[in-house]
């Protein structure tokens, strides 16, 4: 492990008795979360009780925190629940006509799919790319552009297989073909670099109990301000509004900010954890995380492959995350011996899945490797 990581082991107990690699899935807290939640817990429950004001602040902390992964201004982003949510905001806040044409992208995780098929009752067509062996080439989705196509969705990151999408390709030829650009960000943000505006997109819906490390029920989503402009708040509440605080005028007067998203109380302990949980994240930087997670895949691919193992992901780095996805005989009873032996890993599609994050160490991989020997021996 990079000398850059050694000191934020310590920081996740998992790893004092176990072997986490299952961050694709869900994320352990920091002691850093633990510790500011259970802080805000105490202060709610004794002396002056009322901490509105602290949590909002805390909110503005956590925008300011998400901006600097992403390379946006703190005023695109809006807290939401989760990446479902962010794309249902989507969905409903622009006018669709009968025909118009949404294009997705064969393999998706349901949260990128159902929000947009949701509208094929008002006559939108959905349409999907193909996938070659669970790739994604531009030259692909360019042929499914047509003259009714209004937006494209795509994942920054492939749930299944870890393959990362070529944002910056793709949101040059959205906006070429005046085609909105929609990402779901949750398998990638947090852990590999992202610049929205140098990949043109327009916007982006993204959970955060995956590689934010937060807790669950607090996510995000950027919207660019051309599209904020365009987007209808199609729910509004005291908070949305511009004199929220004025309770004897009302005046459904929408925030100018993203902030005209967020309709009221929000899960104020999650957005106390994702604040910590970001703060370790801008500390340890994208742009050295995914140079170890590389470094980690490197060892799992050739320690892997070794002993029999497939990995379906592509080879090159510039499409590689921190997902590392193997098919393996016996792949049931591999999933069942690694966690009885502590590593932590995820079964998907009878295949093996394997994410480590920047605390994880070199060694691990190499430990969950020996496992898989072991097993395949026996």
């Amino acid at each position: 492990m990079p000398a850059k990581f050694d000191h934020f082991w310590k920081l996740f107990p998992v790893a004092k008795s176990d072997i986490y690699l299952n961050h694709a899935a869900i994320s352990p807290m920091s002691i850093k979360v633990v510790e500011a939640i259970q802080m805000a817990t105490t202060k709610r429950s004794a002396g002056a009780v009322d901490t509105f004001g602290t949590m909002l602040e805390a909110k503005e902390g956590l925008k300011k925190n998400i901006s600097a992964l992403i390379n946006c201004h703190p005023d695109d982003i809006a807290i939401i629940g989760n990446t479902s949510e962010g794309f249902n905001w989507l969905v409903n806040g622009l006018h669709w006509q009968k025909g118009d044409h949404i294009l997705l992208v064969e393999g998706e995780f349901p949260s990128n799919v159902y929000p947009f098929m949701n509208l094929e009752s008002q006559g939108v067509a959905i349409d999907f790319v193909p996938t070659r062996n669970g790739m994604i080439h531009v030259e692909d989705i360019e042929k499914k552009i047509t003259y009714s196509t209004r937006l494209l969705s795509i994942s920054f990151v492939e749930f299944f297989n870890g393959f990362r999408n070529d944002l910056d390709t793709i949101g040059q030829l959205c906006d070429s073909r005046n085609v909105l650009f929609s990402v779901d960000g949750i398998q990638g943000v947090g852990a590999i670099p992202l610049n929205v505006k140098e990949a043109k997109i327009d916007f982006l819906s993204n959970g955060g109990h995956k590689w934010l490390m937060a807790p669950m029920g607090c996510g995000f989503m950027y919207i660019k301000p051309q599209l904020r402009a365009k987007l209808r708040p199609v729910f509004a509440g005291w908070l949305s509004v511009k004199d929220s605080w004025n309770f004897d005028e009302y005046q459904l007067d929408f925030l100018e900010d993203s902030g005209r998203f967020e309709i009221g109380t929000p899960n104020f302990l999650g957005i106390i954890g994702a604040r910590a949980s970001t703060e370790l994240l801008v500390e340890a930087d994208p742009e050295h995380i995914i140079q170890h997670l590389l470094h980690l895949g490197d060892g799992l691919i050739s320690g892997l492959e070794s002993i029999g193992m497939t990995y379906l992901g592509s080879r090159e780095p510039m499409h590689r995350s921190g997902i590392y996805t193997f098919t393996a005989d016996r792949a049931e009873e591999l999933f069942t011996y690694l966690s009885q032996n502590h590593v932590h890993v995820a079964l998907r599609k009878g295949a093996i899945r394997i994410s480590p994050h920047f605390y994880n160490q070199s060694a691990e991989i190499e430990q969950a490797i020996e496992l898989c020997q072991n097993f395949y021996r026996d």
